[in-house]
């Protein structure tokens, strides 16, 4: 064979045209995760509140000295939305940990643990045979900083906090923990000892005060930005009830009703919204 017939035909040389080059196309980024308003609320507005600092500090400690922080708060004040907010800001040195998230199954076991785990931290090895698992993951933790968020972690149970804790005591390991439950689920971790012991920040979010209502509230969306505050004080007083999901709700509901009214009677003034969401909305329930 000759040396010309050898030639790649992207080498040889050609008798014709000479062909084009394909166009690169430039690597897509990954988009950076934005937090999702509850009911994709559109027009909302991410309002800091006075605790977002304290839960940058504190994520800030946990994931400097390789903690374990707690982060608890009834149903709907907003945990794991501010807790996507703040990481989303990527604090310092948390920025630089491999984030893995994961919701537990409900009653799960140790092995469906091991398996929210490979997918948390996209493991190829399946948790088949947990001895092997575990010296993998055990090495994965060593390898590089790691910051693991448990949300709904009240559904797990003392076997596994204790393989949380098999993998937190690693002398190796790079491993910080940010266990997020509800009110009812500090009791489920204050049962734990080991945890208490190895909890190195513990933070409960309030409800909304009044007078956080009155500055935060009409930040939040511009249905209320010409709202007054004895307007929105009896609406935290009937629905809400200082809980961050029930205003985005009472929001979602009067946008709704508000749109059905303007197509059957045409544009209307802003009503007061009480007499709207009375008609359809269930003024309370648990929000524990």
């Amino acid at each position: 064979m000759s040396p010309a017939a050898r030639t790649p035909a992207a080498l040889a040389p050609s008798s014709g045209r000479r062909r084009r080059a394909p166009a690169r196309t430039p690597p897509r980024r990954p988009a950076p995760a934005v937090p999702r308003h509850y009911l994709s609320l559109k027009g909302a507005e991410t309002v800091p509140l006075p605790w977002f600092a304290d839960l940058a500090r504190g994520l800030e400690q946990t994931a400097d000295q390789r903690a374990i922080m707690c982060l608890s708060g009834n149903a709907g004040v907003g945990k794991t939305f501010a807790l996507d907010t703040v990481l989303a800001a990527k604090p310092r040195p948390a920025r630089r940990a491999r984030l893995g998230r994961l919701v537990p199954r409900p009653a799960p076991t140790p092995l469906s643990l091991r398996s929210d785990l490979a997918d948390a931290l996209n493991l190829e090895a399946p948790p088949k045979d947990p001895r092997a698992f575990d010296a993998a993951l055990r090495e994965v933790l060593a390898a590089r900083d790691h910051l693991l968020v448990v949300d709904e972690a009240q559904r797990l149970d003392g076997v596994c906090f204790e393989y949380l804790r098999y993998l937190f005591d690693d002398p190796r390991a790079r491993l910080a923990i940010v266990l997020v439950v509800g009110e009812r689920g500090r009791a489920v971790l204050r049962r734990q000892k080991m945890l208490v012991s190895r909890t190195g920040v513990s933070l409960q979010i309030p409800l909304l005060t009044s007078a956080d209502v009155a500055e935060v509230i009409p930040r939040f969306h511009p249905l209320w930005h010409e709202a007054d505050r004895d307007a929105l004080e009896r609406l935290d007083a009937h629905w809400c009830h200082g809980n961050f999901r029930r205003w985005a709700q009472a929001t979602h509901h009067a946008l709704r009703l508000l749109r059905h009214t303007s197509a059957r009677h045409g544009p209307a003034p802003h009503p007061l919204l009480e007499d709207v969401l009375d008609a359809t909305w269930q003024p309370r329930e648990d929000l524990q």
